[in-house]
């Protein structure tokens, strides 16, 4: 019994790790490369003629052939394996399925569930958090999102599908990096429809180290776009620190795949968010606007009251602004410390607009 547990406390005691540089290693790195160095040499050897008078013994030379014929048989075999998995491959690329970017048969619930938008994917969905689509990931059992087609009138000629890394569709291209896909029921050209789109890509970026996209794409009901709002823009570049390259595939055919190395996927813009995040991200954009303008936060006079008018021209526009103007001038007199200041969207900057927002620190804003 002693014996017997000697023995296993010593089979269990961690062996101490040979030298890379020990003798022993070097002696059998030295036999194995001669060995093989042999082994391959046998290949050259004539197999017509028999064993010559001068020639080692017939049990010798028998084993020798029967080691060249083993070799042979292990490089057939080799062959055969490789010849199966390009099989493999070529079957596995030739199975990837594309999908109407837009399903119609989903068009009387576009913006529920999963909506019209990539239907067979489901969301990554927390309560209060941000619903979204990664690739890959595990819902996706690993496989990269490919995307087919730019249509800009009709998202149900844009197609999709999954695919594994090792094996793209034919003529597919990878786009390195990590890609924003936005789709919006609306459009990323309004002020509001536009920022309510880009936030949840804001909440993701907060939970996932401060991720910065390489691309973004654009969709409305599946069709592709070109741009967003230039305040949208200017505003995104600000959060995120740098240009925002929208990808428009210029250069790729209609049937030329583009597959991304990793993407995130949003649908449902604010949608699922509760009221707390969406309060967060949107101090986080502030924080970047005031950064990115170089504006900084004026200390508040004790009992002043800011009322600023920010007007706007075209069809929702006053008929009679200056009327406007007088009644809230009037209105703001009769409270002490109250200064209204007025001012149009159109003829200021970006970053006037956000030295605007930001003069006052008690500020009542009134969006016309």
């Amino acid at each position: 019994m002693t014996n017997s547990l000697s023995s296993e406390v010593l089979a269990r005691k961690p062996q101490r790790p040979l030298s890379l540089y020990s003798p022993k290693i070097s002696i059998c790195l030295l036999v194995t490369c001669v060995t093989l160095f042999v082994l391959f040499q046998i290949q050259s050897l004539p197999t017509a003629l028999s064993p010559p008078a001068s020639a080692p013994s017939s049990s010798t030379w028998n084993s020798l052939q029967k080691w060249k014929s083993m070799i042979i048989s292990t490089a057939l075999t080799l062959k055969n394996c490789t010849d199966q998995l390009d099989s493999l491959d070529s079957k596995l690329r030739e199975s990837v399925t594309f999908l109407p970017l837009k399903d119609l048969r989903y068009a009387h619930a576009a913006q529920e569930g999963h909506t019209w938008f990539m239907s067979s994917m489901y969301d990554t969905n927390k309560k209060g958090e941000v619903q979204y689509q990664q690739f890959p990931s595990n819902s996706s059992k690993g496989r990269l999102l490919c995307i087919k087609g730019h249509d800009s009138h009709d998202g149900a000629w844009n197609s999709y599908a999954l695919a594994w890394p090792e094996a793209l569709p034919r003529n597919a291209t990878l786009m390195k990096g990590l890609t924003f896909i936005s789709n919006s029921h609306y459009n990323h050209d309004n002020l509001w429809h536009g920022l309510s789109a880009m936030v949840p890509f804001v909440a993701w970026r907060i939970k996932n180290e401060c991720a910065t996209p390489s691309r973004w794409i654009l969709y409305h009901w599946g069709e592709l776009r070109y741009k967003m709002g230039s305040w949208l823009k200017n505003l995104m570049e600000a959060t995120y620190s740098g240009t925002i390259n929208i990808q428009s595939f210029e250069g790729f055919g209609d049937d030329e795949p583009v597959c991304f190395e990793k993407a995130v996927v949003m649908r449902h813009d604010e949608g699922g968010m509760s009221g707390e995040n969406i309060m967060q991200v949107y101090d986080l954009i502030r924080c970047k606007a005031r950064l990115y303008c170089n504006v900084g936060w004026e200390d508040n006079i004790k009992g002043r009251i800011g009322m600023t008018l920010f007007m706007r021209t075209g069809a929702r526009s006053f008929r009679n602004e200056s009327e406007v103007v007088r009644i809230f001038t009037e209105e703001c007199r009769k409270v002490e410390g109250c200064q209204i200041m007025v001012a149009h969207s159109d003829n200021l900057t970006f970053c006037e607009q956000v030295s605007v927002y930001s003069s006052l620190k008690q500020l009542k804003k009134i969006l016309i």
